[in-house]
């Protein structure tokens, strides 16, 4: 699963794409994206998700600034969640959660250039932040989980590379329940495609996983 955002312009308004992978859905049945932009309106056909190769798909504006509680809903199997969501929160029934696309965050904007001297220049140099890829290039990983594997010092695909299944394991039972039912079996070896630069057998790779497994 995933959720892409794409803002331009004025960045009032940002696309959010919406993907279900193949075999993330419970069943082959149509499914229907529902939620606050749409008053979780079962009968709107408008939102039904595109269906190709086994993969939902559906991309809708909504206005930037704000964050919108949303669920998929399958014909034949009910209602199920985005384990790539960038939260969640509560419904009004008992026990159940929603997903949450949050776009609260503004787009940053450009700071003007600045002309800085050779003595700043190094400071800059010597405080700058380490680098990070991607994370969520790899399948199994969301927006989410790839900040709680930066925050635990592995934000680089050579990082989670080299880092072994039982750590990855604990990261993910520590942030808690929600995240420790994701398997990351396959993420070390899908980073060390990634870090090698070999988008090819990634993607070969990943036909075969079934939402990162």
């Amino acid at each position: 699963m995933a959720l892409t955002k794409e803002t331009k312009g004025k960045g009032t308004h940002t696309t959010v794409t919406f993907t279900v992978g193949k075999n993330e859905a419970p069943s082959e049945a149509n499914v229907i994206l529902l939620g606050d932009f749409n008053g979780w309106q079962t009968n709107d056909s408008s939102y039904q998700m595109e269906k190709k190769n086994g993969t939902y798909v559906k991309s809708i504006e909504l206005e930037t600034g704000k964050s919108y509680e949303f669920r998929y809903l399958s014909e034949d199997k009910g209602w199920f969640n985005d384990h790539a969501a960038d939260a969640y929160v509560p419904s009004p029934y008992a026990g159940i959660d929603n997903s949450v696309v949050d776009l609260t965050a503004l787009p940053a904007k450009k700071k003007p250039v600045k002309k800085v001297t050779a003595k700043k220049t190094v400071a800059k140099k010597s405080t700058a932040k380490a680098k990070k890829d991607d994370l969520k290039k790899i399948e199994g990983i969301g927006p989410k989980i790839a900040s709680i594997l930066t925050d635990n010092g592995i934000g680089t695909f050579a990082k989670l590379a080299g880092a072994s299944v039982k750590t990855l394991e604990g990261i993910l039972k520590e942030a808690g329940p929600r995240y420790a039912m994701h398997k990351p079996g396959s993420w070390p070896k899908q980073a060390k495609l990634a870090a090698a630069g070999d988008w090819d057998k990634l993607k070969t790779l990943q036909d075969k996983l079934d939402g990162g497994k």
